[in-house]
């Protein structure tokens, strides 16, 4: 479909991401090829949102008459008392990364779930299915993927996080989503655990700036039996993500978990169906 170039007026609908830090975020140049695909008065933004200042955000999503936001890091926990309503999903892993502003109320969801089985899928076919699964990270975006394991039938699901008692709660909750088994990695076992894990996933903010050439994941015990994923995402690949494929393992960044959550945000936004191709082609097209 041959993109179109929108004028923007005083009718054009406003979204946004709501995150800190944002300036890497893809997100808008994402968004706004599709609403351009489908000629639609829509235009996606970037806002970088302080910790302290979210609930301000969130009243200006009301105030201002947006049609809704992506939530990212740091945000997608501390949101959920914020809003109006929020779906059964969302609810249950304690976890927004969409809203939509319904006619003056906001309703919270995480399409986070689907994109990322959507992205496991792309380098496996099975899924996580039967899988010994590593997921360093016990905030909102390790939720989701957790929950996606549970839902995927992994064999075994090992979280670390620095906070231990995060990781706790996290595999507390887990055990109530599926039948996977589920315990928690002290720092002393992370790099034996990560050499005899099958899937490697981080979801911390590490390898965003400023911290892009840092790990959460001892890189040098990976090697070709590994499956790695990194939710988040950046112009060049994280260092994990890089230095997983130079070892020889099958290595994946957040940018198709990105393109397939945000289809589904982009559904609930328009009612259409997305047109992905468009939009993994505005991602292509940065990279250039």
């Amino acid at each position: 479909m041959e993109a179109r170039s929108l004028d923007v007026t005083a009718r054009t609908g406003l979204v946004a991401v709501l995150g800190h830090p944002v300036t890497h975020s893809l997100s808008p140049r994402m968004h706004n090829a599709a609403f351009r695909a489908h000629n639609i008065d829509m235009v996606y933004l970037a806002f970088d949102v302080y910790p302290d200042r979210l609930r301000q955000a969130v009243e200006g999503l009301r105030a201002f008459g947006m049609r809704g936001a992506n939530v990212t890091l740091p945000h997608k926990e501390e949101v959920v008392p914020l809003l109006d309503v929020v779906d059964p999903r969302a609810a249950r892993l304690g976890a927004v990364n969409t809203i939509v502003n319904d006619q003056g109320s906001l309703v919270g969801y995480n399409t986070d779930v689907a994109g990322f089985l959507a992205a496991l899928r792309t380098i496996r076919a099975e899924g996580a299915r039967d899988l010994r699964c590593l997921v360093v990270g016990a905030g909102g975006a390790a939720r989701a993927v957790v929950a996606a394991l549970s839902e995927d039938r992994a064999a075994e699901i090992l979280i670390h996080n620095r906070t231990q008692e995060r990781s706790v709660s996290l595999r507390e909750s887990a055990r109530l989503w599926g039948e996977s088994r589920c315990e928690v990695v002290a720092a002393a076992d992370l790099r034996a655990v990560a050499r005899g894990a099958d899937l490697v996933v981080n979801a911390t903010s590490v390898g965003l700036p400023p911290s892009v050439k840092e790990s959460a994941v001892p890189v040098d015990i990976l090697d070709s039996h590994h499956l790695v994923m990194d939710v988040v995402y950046s112009p060049h690949s994280t260092t994990l993500v890089a230095t997983a494929a130079a070892r020889g393992a099958i290595a994946l960044d957040g940018r198709e978990m990105l393109v397939m959550q945000a289809a589904d945000s982009y559904r609930l936004w328009t009612g259409l169906e997305p047109p992905v191709e468009a939009m993994r082609e505005s991602l292509d097209r940065h990279e250039r």
